[in-house]
């Protein structure tokens, strides 16, 4: 990281001593500060309780810097509420983004006591970033907070009397863990650099700061996998399975996910019988020598847990009655309160049996969104009798925490897998494959889902929501779905047998075509275009090579410079691609099975060029 600099000169050194000194007083009037990018910055810090709190501005060169609010007493305590606030004029702001939001408006500024709410997030529900851009998809000012963990709420609107957009960032309304010294960082990016660039980079900060070391990401969670959910639901067999597995080998599936079904013969849905994790012997006679099957395969072998649930008809709920945090009738379970170490024991333990008795190869990690305080904790009642954390938040860290350090210690290379909105730099490091959130047979919302995660997740692999379609569908149109996906590690939860072999054969071949460009597709240079249209155009790029996934009609492609191939998908309906070329090249059309048509020379400039629906395009110099 570059050297930081103080604000330490002027008018602006004095306002920062003059913040330090009010703020010593019990109960502090709000403090602003000036000099940032936004125009000043306000905190309100009303009840101390005892805090010493110092308010500054520091900087580093180009453009980005951080509103610190650092906090200190003798004795442990809850840490002092504070929300920072600040407003700017709305000038070349064409939308904002968040890692969670389907929306890229602005709420709207009507009631002057309240401003709009632009999300809750903390160490289950994602991560407090926020971006605003402008023409060109550039970076018009970018925040993030340092706090990953504990609760962050942030407000913004634009107001219509002066259009000006307003911001206001929460921190620590709820109690969490209390301590002795903290700091509270945001960061406040006015570069103007492209937009996806500034949300990454923000979100790499959020990770570096945290602390925290990401969890080791394996090849195998790149690979193209089957998921059972949407084709089988609860009603999955080890023989089905097996007749399954074998073909998705054959097509190019490296692992697959046996979902819920596995622990029980009741298909009702709900999670009445969550909480013994015992195979059902109905469905699955001999589950070690079936997992041993399917990896004779060349397939990984990963099963799913609902993590917090005990149901109402578990043979173990009576065992951790008074150990849960509420009940959801609903779903007919109760959630199991992480702050008991027996609860954390038992549920690490479950993790580490399935993985040696069993030898399956990693775990679907599921509900860990579902975990936290109702509206009256059940700990207040005694006095958190028998819990030896008494935050929630931090409770569930540490759970996670363990569960990765002890399957790792027996597994290294363990694959877990986590999805939305359970992202950001805590959760990275128990998991190393993060999945869209539920959106079946829905490829906008799923490819939206990639995007947001490749901007925050670093080098841990994202997966694509499971993909299915109905059968009747053309391969063309069934391919959609998968090109949708291809920036991500693509999940499947189509059943392969009797599949059509045309379907068939597109699967495979984008398979294959995932596999060989794996670089380009998942781990290198990573750019999104347009968020407000919904990522029309997606872009990425390893030394060897670049790839354009073209998603709406009419886009221009401009490939920058010929170094390297540059591939581009065609997963629209048109039967040719706008394409901007700056040097003389050979242009190779290829169906969704890669069966490549007659090349041809192209001169520099912009051409139509033909190529099937759901092909692509080859483009050497």
């Amino acid at each position: 990281m570059k050297k930081k600099q103080m604000l330490s000169v002027g008018a602006a050194c004095t306002l920062a001593v003059a913040a330090f000194t009010s703020l010593c007083a019990e109960s502090a009037p709000d403090v602003t500060l000036g000099g940032f990018s936004v125009g000043d910055v306000k905190l309100m810090c009303r009840e101390r309780n005892g805090w010493k709190v110092d308010f500054r501005r520091e900087a580093e060169p180009g453009g980005v810097e951080y509103a610190v609010v650092e906090m200190s007493r003798g004795e442990p305590e809850y840490p002092a509420a504070f929300n920072l606030s600040f407003n700017f004029a709305k000038r070349d702001i064409v939308a904002a983004w968040r890692p969670w939001s389907e929306c890229s408006g602005f709420g709207m500024y009507w009631d002057p006591a309240n401003l709009p709410g632009a999300g809750h997030t903390d160490f289950c529900h994602s991560m407090p970033l926020y971006a605003c851009y402008g023409s060109g998809g550039r970076n018009r000012v970018a925040f993030a907070a340092s706090e990953s963990s504990e609760p962050i709420v942030m407000k913004a609107g634009i107001r219509e009397e002066d259009n000006r957009l307003y911001f206001s960032f929460h921190f620590y309304d709820t109690k969490v863990a209390k301590r002795r010294h903290l700091v509270a960082k945001l960061r406040i990016d006015s570069r103007d650099v492209f937009w996806s660039d500034a949300v990454r980079e923000a979100a790499d900060w959020m990770t570096e700061v945290s602390g925290r070391k990401p969890a080791n990401v394996p090849d195998a969670a790149f690979a193209p996998l089957y998921s059972t959910w949407y084709n089988f639901h609860q009603n999955v067999h080890q023989d089905e399975i097996e007749r399954e597995c074998e073909i998705a080998s054959k097509m190019g599936m490296g692992t697959i996910i046996v979902d819920d079904g596995w622990q029980t013969d009741d298909t009702n849905r709900g999670y009445a019988f969550c909480g013994d994790w015992k195979e059902s012997k109905n469905r699955f006679p001999d589950i070690k020598a079936h997992v041993a099957r399917v990896h004779a395969m060349g397939m990984k072998y990963m099963l799913w847990y609902a993590v917090p649930w005990m149901g109402e008809k578990s043979a173990n709920y009576s065992r951790f009655k008074g150990k849960f945090l509420y009940h959801n009738k609903r779903l007919k379970t109760y959630c199991l309160d992480p702050r008991f170490p027996e609860v954390r024991e038992y549920l690490i333990s479950t993790y580490e049996r399935a993985l040696r008795e069993w030898n399956i190869d990693g775990f679907k990690l599921d509900f860990i969104d579902a975990i936290k305080v109702p509206d009256r904790d059940p700990a207040l009642g005694d006095n958190f009798k028998g819990r030896d954390i008494k935050s929630v938040t931090e409770a569930t860290e540490r759970l996670i925490s363990d569960i990765y350090k002890r399957l790792s210690a027996i597994k290294p290379d363990v694959l877990v897998e986590f999805r939305q909105a359970y992202i950001g730099p805590s959760i990275r490091t128990a998991a190393n494959m993060l999945r869209v959130s539920d959106c079946p047979a829905d490829m906008q919302r799923n490819r939206r889902g990639i995007v947001n995660l490749r901007l925050t997740s670093g080098k841990t692999a994202v997966h694509a929501d499971p993909l299915e379609w109905h059968p009747t569908d053309t391969p063309e149109a069934a391919a959609k779905n998968v090109l949708c996906s291809m920036f991500s590690t693509i999940q499947y939860s189509m059943k392969f047998a009797g599949l059509d072999k045309r379907h068939a054969d597109m699967i495979e071949h984008w398979s294959r075509f995932g596999a060989a460009h794996v670089d380009a597709l998942q781990r290198g240079k990573f750019k999104a275009y347009h968020p407000e249209l919904a990522y029309p155009l997606i872009e990425g790029e390893s030394d060897k090579e670049r790839i354009f996934g073209v998603y709406a009609e009419n886009t221009i492609v401009s490939t920058g410079a010929l170094d390297k191939p540059v591939y581009i998908l065609n997963a629209t309906d048109a039967d040719s691609l706008v394409v901007e070329i700056p040097a003389k090249a050979k242009i190779v059309p290829y169906d969704t099975y890669g069966i490549n048509g007659m090349g041809l020379p192209y001169e520099a400039g912009c051409h139509r060029v033909s190529v099937p629906p759901s092909g692509y395009l080859l483009i050497r110099k």
